[in-house]
């Protein structure tokens, strides 16, 4: 399924809806977000068709989905040969979904490199998958420490974005990847990509808006 055919699924589900969730129904809405997301980043996602149909699913519980984060993470590394010898061993656990020893990876490598901004964005992401793609204090700590450290380190500013938009909040994920955009250099792996997801985000809201205004002349 394409990144534009979910846009149009989330559109026929949830007119408006993506400006006012229903907080009681995050969960249910978290991994249709996060396959808005992927789709539009050029990742395949499987299952969304009888999405509604299932069981809700968290994040955590899509490989494919954290498969994909990861990937984008990996993409955004600025100084991968430093960290790679902590990096691989923790993705393959984080991808498992074994998100306690990635973590402890990780941190073994921040122990000895604790000025690698690639390592604490890495450890930021683990903690939001872990906690469901919410930005939990540790999460945030960790992103924070790697702006402190790299401020035009995109990471951690795109996965705030992230979790901004699962917890309702698509205008600040749209500020946030914006400004991410806005550093990105010409040849950067993950810029056509986030490009689609800017472009996807904003089309879902251009929808979203003129729906509520129709709702309110009727």
């Amino acid at each position: 399924m394409t990144g534009w055919a979910i846009m149009a699924l989330l559109a026929a589900l949830s007119v408006g809806g993506i400006l006012a969730f229903n907080p009681a129904r995050k969960r249910l809405w978290q991994p249709v977000l996060a396959a808005i997301v992927l789709a539009l980043a050029g990742y395949s996602w499987q299952g969304m068709p009888g999405y509604m149909a299932a069981p809700a699913k968290t994040i955590d519980a899509e490989k494919g989905a954290a498969d994909a984060l990861i990937q984008m993470r990996s993409d955004m590394d600025q100084n991968y040969g430093v960290a790679k010898m902590w990096l691989v061993t923790a993705d393959g656990f984080a991808r498992d979904g074994n998100y306690q020893a990635a973590a402890g990876y990780i941190q073994a490598g921040i122990r000895e490199h604790p000025d690698n901004a690639d390592l604490w964005s890495a450890l930021g992401l683990v903690m939001m998958l872990a906690a469901d793609g919410d930005l939990t204090p540790p999460a945030k700590l960790a992103f924070g420490k790697a702006k402190a450290l790299a401020p035009k380190q995109p990471a951690a500013d795109y996965f705030e974005g992230l979790a901004a938009l699962f917890d309702r909040k698509p205008v600040e994920t749209l500020v946030k990847w914006r400004a991410v955009l806005d550093r990105a250099t010409p040849n950067a792996k993950w810029r056509a990509p986030l490009e689609s997801q800017v472009k996807g985000l904003e089309s879902m809201l251009g929808q979203a808006v003129a729906a509520q205004k129709l709702d309110n002349i009727k």
